[in-house]
């Protein structure tokens, strides 16, 4: 036995919104849990309390995974986004559970992220067994003046963002309302992020050790492929063995089914949970763009304004027979990243608007998602965009907001992918699915998938609520 080698509970490989909300509620229930991250604590350039924008999460492994620079916002799926949806490209493929099983776990969520929201002026908001745990934020400055003539000239139904921040100026919360958020490293630990919000309550439980700068190398099998032993592990170059009865993977879109491909067997040979072949496919996502209401000078104020959102276009209607879409406030958007060429323009049109974008679902089918090999996911087909759709989407908008007074731009840029879920997705046919209803790998008894990609379908708001909440959910019955 190697002298590195060690037992726990419980091992958690990642720090994403799943995996510290997995460890969390496993601490909470009493496990001894070991959590593993290939990078490391994020250390910002210097240190003041600027927000940092130009560091590229995306491509680095840090504690907290991508939720370092989400947008907070905190979002329920609605009840419907649970069964099967007729779309324009196909239909979605519904869960293995409804909306009712997760419903306390989006309570506790909620509370654990401290989600300010509200119900009032919501369409079709799915029931609530405990209230909001904090009141909305309100519309700030310019944000306010839109929303009211929305209600008053466009007849539009105008809904708050539900937000998880530290903010309680009569307590000495820390957020301060800044006009960052959306793409941004917060330096006041304001934003609740995977760390902030999930990773350091458990830690705090004294039941936890973090485990930066490790690899994991593979999933480790009883002799019969049928029960989860724990890992192989590297770290300074060692290799080592955690042994563990509870194994959780957060490893993102492609890490995920790539370490559960890496760690096939003689009794799995295509993988743990590929006997069906659903491994890295069934991608799907979020189709996203951006819709600018033009204002002059407005971004002179530098007000906060992700606050507010339109989700009135949610299903289908008399006259569209698909879900159209929702439209979302964004926080200050920085012209970074764009052209020489371009830059002047954009700067323009930024500098004089209220940043909005629209988003709809895109789908998915047995083609999209990745070919595997024991390091590398290559992409085989994207999510199914819902083309007419999202051009309904961006019209609809453009409309409304000219209702209310606004001249809007839309730029005709590719719509971006956001969301990203389905890659070992659950469901009740192993032929279809990696991961049964309780996010355990078909067939490898205590080995769980606990971020996005377990998740069959996307619904058209934001997921993080639901990646916690499923989270909390699998480590309650894990």
């Amino acid at each position: 036995m190697n002298k590195d080698d060690f037992s726990c509970d419980a091992l958690v490989i990642g720090t994403g919104l799943g995996a510290s909300s997995f460890t969390y509620g496993l601490a909470k229930r009493g496990k001894d849990v070991v959590v593993i991250e290939q990078g490391d604590y994020f250390r910002p350039p210097s240190p003041d309390l600027a927000p940092l924008h130009n560091f590229n999460f995306a491509n680095l492994a840090i504690v907290g995974g991508l939720s370092k620079s989400y947008g907070a916002a905190m979002y329920r799926l609605r009840e419907r986004d649970f069964q099967p949806i007729e779309m324009e490209r196909g239909p979605t493929p519904g869960w293995p559970i409804s909306y009712a099983d997760l419903e306390p776990f989006y309570g506790e969520a909620e509370r654990l992220f401290k989600v300010h929201g509200s119900s009032e002026h919501e369409i079709a908001e799915p029931p609530r067994s405990t209230p909001w745990p904090y009141p909305p934020i309100e519309h700030q400055g310019p944000a306010a003046d839109l929303v009211r003539r929305l209600r008053e000239k466009a007849d539009m139904s105008v809904s708050y963002v539900p937000l998880g921040k530290d903010y309680d100026p009569a307590n000495g919360g820390a957020c301060v309302l800044c006009r960052h958020c959306d793409g941004y490293w917060c330096p006041r630990d304001a934003k609740m992020d995977a760390e902030v919000a999930a990773l350091r309550p458990a830690v705090a439980t004294g039941r936890v050790r973090v485990m930066t700068h490790t690899e994991c190398l593979r999933i480790l099998t009883s002799p019969d492929g049928r029960r989860a032993t724990g890992a192989l592990l590297r770290r300074d170059g060692r290799e080592f063995t955690v042994h563990a009865s509870i194994v959780g993977l957060g490893c993102g879109l492609r890490g995920t089914p790539i370490l559960l491909y890496r760690s096939r067997t003689s009794a799995q040979p295509n993988g743990l949970g590929n006997g069906g072949g659903a491994l890295g496919r069934y991608w799907s996502a979020h189709t996203a763009g951006w819709v600018f209401a033009m204002s002059p000078f407005v971004q002179r104020q530098k007000f906060h304004q992700k606050t507010f959102a339109m989700n009135g276009w949610y299903e289908h209607s008399s006259d569209w027979p698909y879900p159209t879409g929702i439209v979302q406030s964004a926080c200050y958007i920085e012209p970074t990243g764009i052209s020489r060429r371009f830059r002047y323009f954009a700067q323009a049109i930024l500098a004089h608007s209220l940043h909005t974008f629209v988003m709809n679902e895109a789908v998915s089918s047995r083609e999209t998602g990745f070919a595997l090999s024991d390091n590398e996911a290559k992409t085989i087909a994207p999510p199914l965009e819902n083309v007419k759709s999202f051009a309904r989407l961006r019209r609809l908008t453009i409309q409304m907001y000219r209702a209310a007074g606004y001249p809007a731009i839309s730029p005709p840029l590719k719509p971006t992918s956001y969301h990203s879920t389905g890659t070992a997705r659950m469901g009740r046919d192993p032929n279809t699915s990696v991961c049964d209803e309780r996010c355990q790998v078909h067939d490898v008894a205590g080995l769980h998938v606990v971020d996005s990609t377990v998740l069959p379908s996307s619904g058209c708001l934001n997921s993080g609520l639901t990646v916690a909440a499923n989270a909390l959910r699998a480590a309650a019955l894990a």
